[in-house]
């Protein structure tokens, strides 16, 4: 099953600002068992420094809202403070991204948006 971790950030009319927790550089997406409960899910989040509003499930995700308010940003690396394209880069990261509200209705704009970020497409459900 895979884990995201995330939050937003709509302050802005027309941005939505898109954090997400990801690994191995921000190549990919937090896996853990199937067989994990909800309990046991929040347990490790909050172990990891995660303070958790609430868990989503969708297929085989789960999306944890992270309460940013409480969220110790300095204890993560974030997308700029790393290399993605390095082959070593083993680092897990906040990588924020910025998308315009105007085009989220747009199929096209979402399917060259997510392409380019690199981001595994479950993450759509999100936005």
């Amino acid at each position: 099953m895979l884990l995201i971790p995330y939050f937003k950030d709509t302050t802005n009319p027309n941005w939505l600002q898109l954090s997400l927790f990801l690994c191995e550089g921000g190549q990919s997406i937090w896996s853990i068992p199937d067989t994990m409960t909800d309990k046991e899910i929040k347990k490790l989040l909050k172990d990891n420094g995660f303070p958790v509003l609430k868990l989503e499930h969708h297929d085989s995700t789960v999306y944890a809202l992270i309460d940013r308010s409480k969220l110790s940003m300095s204890d993560f690396y974030q997308w700029d403070e790393i290399n993605p394209n390095a082959v070593s880069e083993s680092k897990d990261v906040w990588r924020t991204l910025q998308i315009p509200l105007a085009l989220l209705s747009c199929p096209v704009f979402k399917e060259h948006f997510w392409k380019s970020a690199r981001i595994p497409c479950c993450v759509t459900t999100l936005v």
